[in-house]
C-alpha cells in the first residue's frame, strides 16, 4: 500500500508540474512566453526517473498536448518548428535521464549483491572450533569486495579447519568466483581435513569450472588438532607463527589453484607450545600504501609484534586497527586476517 501511494503521489507531482508550465505560459505576455515551453521538460525528466521509459513517453507525448493547446490559444510563430524543436528535446531528454536510471539500478542492485556476496565469503558470527580459539578480520576494499575469503569449520575428525584465500581479480565478477571456491572447500571438508587434499580438490573444480589459467586463486588450508597445526599453501603468503611471527613457509615454490590440473601440493606440520598460535592474511594486509611507502611483511610484523601474545580476538580487531591507521584511505584491497591459537 505504502509503494502504490508513494506511486500515486509520484504521479499527482508530475501532473500538477505539467499544468503550471501550461498555466505560467498562459499568464505570460505573448513574446516573453517562448521559452516557457522547454519547461515541460521538468515533469518528463521526473517521469523517466522514477517509472521509466514508457512513462516517460507518455509525459511526452502529453506535454506535447499541453503545449498545442497553449499555442492555440496564445499563437506561436512558426509553430511547426517550434514544435519539433520542443518534442526533440524532450525526448533526448527522456531517453538520457532513463539511461541514467536504469544505470541507478545496476549500481544499486550491484551493490546489494555484493553485500550479500561478502556476508557469505567472511560471515560475521565465527563457529566454535573445539578446543581452539578464534578470530578473523575482513575489511573491504575501495570496489567493496575484492575476492577475499576464509573458512572456519570443524572437521570430521575432531580437528579444526581454517582457509583463508584471494581471488586474482577485483570487483563483482572476483566476488562471485570466491563464493564459488569457498562453497567447494565448505563442501570438501565435510569428507577430509587434509589441508593438501581440501586445495587439490578445490583447485580440480576450478580447472574444470575455466580451463588452466584463467581463474586463479591463492589459499592456504591449515588444520589445527591438541596443538598440532599443519597446512598447505597454494600461491599464497605464508602464515605467521605467534609470538615469534616466523613465516611457516614451505620448500619449493607453490602455485595458484587453477594454474594446472594438477598440483604437487604437501603438508607440513609443527607444534604448537602453550601461547603459541598462528595469523593468516591475505596481501592487503601487507599491500597498502602510506606516501608511495608499501607496508610489507616487515610493517605488518612490527604492528603485530606489541599484541601477538593476547587472545585471538584482541590480535586481529588490533591489528586491523594499526593496519587502517597507518594506511591512506581508501585502501584498494581486501584486507583480511585469521588467528587460531590452541585453548
Amino acid at each position: 500500500m505504502q509503494g502504490k501511494a508513494s506511486n500515486s503521489t509520484r504521479v499527482a507531482v508530475i501532473c500538477g508540474a505539467g499544468l503550471l508550465v501550461f498555466l505560467a505560459w498562459l499568464s505570460a505576455p505573448g513574446p516573453s512566453n517562448i521559452g516557457i515551453g522547454f519547461f515541460y521538460a521538468v515533469p518528463i525528466a521526473m517521469a523517466s526517473w522514477w517509472f521509466g521509459r514508457r512513462a516517460a513517453a507518455i509525459a511526452v507525448l502529453g506535454c506535447g498536448v499541453l503545449y498545442c493547446m497553449g499555442a492555440l490559444i496564445e499563437p506561436v510563430h512558426e509553430f511547426g518548428f517550434a514544435l519539433a524543436l520542443r518534442m526533440l528535446a524532450f525526448v533526448a531528454l527522456a531517453a538520457l535521464v532513463a539511461q541514467l536510471r536504469e544505470r541507478q539500478l545496476v549500481l544499486e542492485h550491484s551493490a546489494e549483491e555484493l553485500e550479500a556476496i561478502r556476508e557469505a565469503l567472511t560471515p560475521a558470527a565465527l563457529p566454535q572450533l573445539a578446543g581452539v580459539d578464534s578470530a578473523a578480520a575482513f575489511v573491504p576494499s575501495e570496489y567493496g569486495v575484492s575476492g577475499d575469503f576464509y573458512l572456519l569449520t570443524n572437521g570430521h575428525d575432531g580437528s579444526a579447519i581454517a582457509i583463508i584465500g584471494d581471488v586474482v581479480g577485483h570487483g563483482l565478477e572476483a566476488a562471485q568466483l570466491a563464493t564459488f571456491v569457498r562453497a567447494r572447500f565448505a563442501a570438501f571438508a565435510a569428507g577430509t581435513s587434509d589441508p593438501a587434499e581440501l586445495l587439490g580438490l578445490a583447485n580440480g573444480v576450478l580447472f574444470e569450472r575455466s580451463g588452466s589459467g584463467r581463474e586463479l586463486v591463492s589459499a592456504v588450508c591449515l588444520r589445527l588438532r591438541d596443538g598440532q597445526l599443519s597446512w598447505a599453501i597454494a600461491g599464497h603468503p605464508p602464515p605467521l607463527r605467534l609470538p615469534g611471527l616466523e613465516e611457516l613457509s614451505l620448500e619449493g615454490s607453490t602455485y595458484l589453484l587453477g594454474a594446472e590440473a594438477e598440483l604437487a601440493l604437501r603438508n607440513r606440520e609443527i607444534s604448537l607450545a602453550s601461547g603459541e598460535g598462528v595469523l593468516v592474511y591475505t596481501d592487503g594486509a601487507t599491500d597498502v600504501r602510506r606516501e608511495g611507502r608499501m607496508l610489507g611483511l616487515d610493517g605488518l610484523s612490527r604492528l603485530l609484534a606489541p599484541m601477538a601474545k593476547l587472545p585471538a580476538s584482541e590480535i586481529v580487531s588490533r591489528v586491523e586497527r594499526a593496519i587502517l591507521d597507518w594506511a591512506e584511505k581508501p585502501i584498494r584491497d581486501d584486507l583480511c586476517l585469521l588467528v587460531l591459537k590452541p585453548r
